[in-house]
């Protein structure tokens, strides 16, 4: 799905990340890597295979969008330092030829990041502010942090709930990246338009 805020293509992708064709840069947000080990941590035996596949979908994206910049908007590891960062250290390794940045998160809590992570507060690109949670700014802000989902109804009072993009007057919010993470229903404005994701495609529901 392309659509067009402050006057730039924004390719919003079924994989829940976004891409900015004139900056080449793909943004995403809310990975929760390590989170499957932190419930190992407490009795509960959640596999890794999961964070291994959130992996394997931005080494997808990567390749496919050749972008030059990966822009992480925040939790991108749940919780203290786990097996699971080992891996994701790996994959900086491999795509050294990839500026990736994080723009802290709540949940961004290590003590010590790679120097081939840039790890900032805050970010501006183009016509756009990138923060993990909503802040109002001159810009337009994009962010993630409340894994925006929307309800969709059939017949017979059916519903699910899908991960969704969310955009409003103002401001953007992106769908969280990983796979194991919770989805936050949203009540949309009269005025916001939501893109829920299905079924690998992206489509619009107001």
């Amino acid at each position: 799905m392309e659509i067009n805020i402050a006057n730039e293509r924004l390719h919003l992708l079924p994989e829940r990340a976004l891409f900015l064709e004139s900056f080449k840069t793909l943004i995403l947000s809310d990975l929760h890597l390590g989170k499957a080990g932190h419930f190992r941590k407490h009795g509960i035996p959640i596999s890794k295979k999961i964070h291994n596949t959130d992996l394997a979908i931005l080494e997808m994206l990567i390749k496919k969008h050749m972008p030059n910049q990966v822009i992480l908007l925040g939790d991108l590891f749940h919780s203290h330092e786990n097996n699971e960062w080992n891996d994701f250290l790996r994959f900086l390794a491999v795509y050294d030829f990839v500026d990736f940045t994080l723009v802290e998160g709540n949940h961004d809590i290590l003590s010590d990041y790679p120097s081939a992570l840039s790890v900032i507060p805050y970010l501006e690109i183009g016509p756009f502010s990138l923060t993990h949670i909503k802040e109002d700014s001159t810009k337009y802000n994009l962010s993630g942090h409340i894994h925006p989902g929307v309800s969709v109804k059939g017949r017979g009072r059916q519903s699910i709930t899908l991960p969704c993009f969310y955009f409003s007057n103002g401001y953007g919010i992106l769908p969280a990246f990983g796979q194991f993470t919770g989805i936050k229903k949203i009540r949309p404005k009269k005025k916001d338009v939501v893109y829920g994701i299905a079924d690998n495609q992206v489509i619009e529901l107001t």
